[in-house]
């Protein structure tokens, strides 16, 4: 009888009742709250830049013995994960909006991995996005229980059943005053009539409570709470942690195909490729475009083959990283044709995304401007930042390709997302729309509130249906405006579009579409 296990229970729930524990539990609490209060039927805005801050504020209370501040890449993710948070303060662009809320929480995971040394892997390696599973899908849900183990044991005290004694003291306080406040607040009410119209209102707010939207507020809440207390408790307990003393072991890339034949279809590559730059410089960018082929003018020339270039841009990237990678070391003669072969690519590829810029660029004139092309503008920057990195990973050998890679994936990122999008359509549509008297105002009024102080300088067009359909948005926009009163969305794009919106008296009213030019194919 005496190696019962229920002694060996005791002991588990006194190693996991401590101190630093019930902290946890609390300010994971706490972030379950602060969550409810922020978001739940609220739009996103200042809100999710204050969440971001209270969770590092938690984490970082309750880690304070656990990380030390070095200057390494965890460390700076800080600069994109609030950068990224503040866009939804700063920006309303729908399509960063949505996609940044899956984002942040991903280079959050990444960020707390990494600084707290859970990491199996270093970051610039492929399997990491092992440690990154693991955390998303293991370490969120694993510890789901001791939250509750947590409660059950300082329950369980005697200390605790000490404080409720004292409580129950308070509570028979309580209930012998209670009956005498009665009294007295129906004297006072009836003493002072708006005393008394203030105590009527009471009743109401109980009234007016929604049992089931108080369930929900409570789930969300404790579920933020649980899965933030899973998290933080596997990152904070050694013991529970992965095999954090496992190190990495440098992965090098054995070659494997041979470096003759790798210069024999470069060089074939190549030849068409030189042959195509030269075409382009000749008559694209040239003066040669009077002497095309019979029935081809040079708008159709120009504006057409973009996404063809683009593919074979990406094939080339793709040929690029692969032989750069696992092309064998033979000889200096031969590797020095490998380099040559593989920068020969690097600058005809150079040509094609310039040529496939300036097809773009004409396309726009002709059609407008959208996301989907500035996007495809954006694209071909990043790729062409690529190309160069690989280029400067020909002739300097140490490089870790993958590791800049991460970082230039990351800045273009961030780069994109202050961009401002929206500003940027509205503003060359309206340019456009000056040289050639053609808009598609129904692709400008799904634009944001960024683009509102933009396009209120068409209220006042020469033609009416385009002015009234831009009056028409702006009209929308402005009662959404009115409708939303809540501080926790607040959003300076929001903020600046009512302060422009309240100059103008705006007015609804149909308007004849069949009377505009429409033009935003893609």
């Amino acid at each position: 009888m005496e190696d019962l296990p229920v002694v060996k229970d005791v002991n588990i729930d006194k190693s996991i009742v401590r101190k630093e524990n019930v902290y946890l539990l609390i300010s994971t609490l706490l972030l379950g709250l602060l969550f409810n209060f922020l978001f739940f039927g609220k739009p996103l805005g200042v809100s999710y830049l204050i969440f971001t801050i209270g969770f590092y504020i938690v984490m970082m209370w309750n880690s304070r013995k656990v990380i030390v501040f070095k200057l390494t890449f965890g460390w700076l993710l800080t600069i994109p994960i609030l950068a990224l948070s503040s866009t939804y303060l700063i920006f309303y662009n729908n399509m960063f909006m949505f996609f940044n809320f899956m984002a942040i929480p991903v280079l959050i995971i990444v960020q707390t991995t990494l600084i707290t040394g859970n990491n199996k892997h270093n970051w610039y390696v492929f399997m990491f996005i092992t440690d990154i599973f693991y955390s998303m899908f293991v370490r969120m849900y694993v510890n789901v229980f001791k939250p509750f183990i947590i409660v059950t044991g300082l329950l369980s005290r005697k200390k605790v059943f000490q404080k409720h004694t004292k409580l129950f003291k308070i509570i028979i306080g309580l209930s012998i005053s209670i009956p005498l406040m009665l009294i007295v607040v129906v004297l006072l009410t009836s003493a002072d009539q708006v005393f008394g119209h203030f105590v009527n209102q009471i009743p109401n707010i109980f009234v007016n409570i929604n049992i089931g939207e108080f369930i929900v507020r409570a789930l969300i809440v404790l579920f933020i709470c649980i899965i933030s207390f899973s998290y933080l408790w596997e990152l904070l307990n050694p013991k529970f942690r992965a095999n954090n003393d496992l190190q990495d072991k440098t992965i090098v890339s054995k070659g494997i195909w041979d470096p003759i034949i790798i210069v024999t279809i470069l060089i074939s590559i190549n030849i068409i490729y030189v042959l195509f730059s030269v075409i382009q410089f000749s008559y694209l960018f040239g003066s040669l475009s009077n002497n095309l082929p019979a029935g081809l003018t040079y708008a159709d020339y120009a504006r057409k083959g973009f996404f063809e270039l683009i593919v074979v841009t990406l094939i080339n990237l793709s040929i690029l990283l692969v032989n750069v990678n696992l092309t064998k070391k033979i000889d200096s003669i031969v590797d020095k044709a490998v380099v040559i072969s593989n920068s020969l690519l690097i600058a005809c590829t150079m040509i094609m995304l310039f040529s496939a810029h300036f097809r773009m660029s004409l396309y726009e004139e002709k059609y407008g401007y959208t996301y989907l092309r500035l996007l495809t503008h954006a694209f071909m920057v990043f790729i062409a930042a690529l190309l160069l990195t690989a280029l400067i990973k020909l002739w300097y050998e140490k490089i870790s390709l993958l590791k800049v890679y991460i970082v230039i994936a990351l800045l273009a990122y961030i780069i994109i997302n202050f961009t401002n999008i929206d500003v940027l359509i509205a503003r060359n549509n309206i340019n456009r729309y000056n040289k050639t008297h053609q808009i598609d105002t129904s692709y400008l009024t799904c634009l944001s509130y960024d683009a509102v102080p933009s396009l209120v300088e068409l209220l006042n067009d020469k033609n009416k249906n385009v002015a009234q359909d831009i009056e028409n948005y702006l009209y929308n926009k402005k009662a959404e405006l009115k409708r939303d009163k809540s501080w926790q969305s607040f959003n300076m794009s929001k903020y600046r579009a009512k302060q422009v919106l309240n100059k103008y008296k705006l007015k609804y009213k149909a308007t004849k579409v069949e009377d505009l030019e429409y033009d935003s194919r893609d």
